[in-house]
């Protein structure tokens, strides 16, 4: 009897130890910090002040990023030319009232050299989310909702980063031969 046990498990190991390599084989790893090309490292962002903003500043940091102070001090300039929330109805009850809000937070960003020629193209991301409504929770609702907009916006940060990182190696336009 203990024989089989011992048959079991060493052919559980021997299993898990096959998928573990079959699983590193083929390329598979946790997503983790991805960072970004060297060349699009030094960057200059333009975007509209606010809460996305922020956000996004801090998870392109967090990847490596140098925030330049201006457009002429950076590599590349990451520009945000659109973030909009728009917050629609979602469901009505039997009386034709709101029980529930779809809330959408739109972005558009593109990324150029200083001297504007474009390395990625004008990009939208949305975002959207659905919340329950109820009228004698007011204040609880709106908490919701700002919740619920901060998550979108780190979650719109972070697509953004991991679009960034696929990014290679942008040659300089003085390295270039004619």
């Amino acid at each position: 009897m203990q024989i089989r046990v011992m048959q079991k498990q060493a052919i559980q190991v021997l299993t898990l130890a096959i998928l573990a390599l079959a699983l590193t084989a083929c390329g598979f790893h946790l997503r983790g910090s991805i960072p970004l090309s060297d060349s699009i490292k030094n960057m200059y962002l333009n975007a509209p002040e606010g809460t996305f903003k922020n956000e996004l500043e801090r998870a392109l940091t967090r990847q490596g990023a140098v925030l330049a102070p201006s457009a002429g001090a950076a590599d590349v300039v990451l520009t945000v030319t659109k973030v909009d929330t728009d917050r629609t109805v979602g469901t009505l009850d039997d009386r034709g009232k709101a029980n529930s809000f779809n809330l959408v937070l739109k972005i558009a960003y593109r990324l150029e050299t200083v001297d504007e020629k474009q390395i990625r193209k004008l990009t939208k991301i949305n975002e959207t989310r659905r919340y329950n409504f109820d009228p004698n929770f007011v204040v609880e609702t709106e908490a919701e909702e700002r919740e619920l907009l901060e998550s979108m916006e780190e979650e719109a940060s972070l697509r953004i980063v991991r679009q960034l990182s696929t990014i290679g190696d942008i040659e300089p336009e003085d390295d270039k031969k004619s």
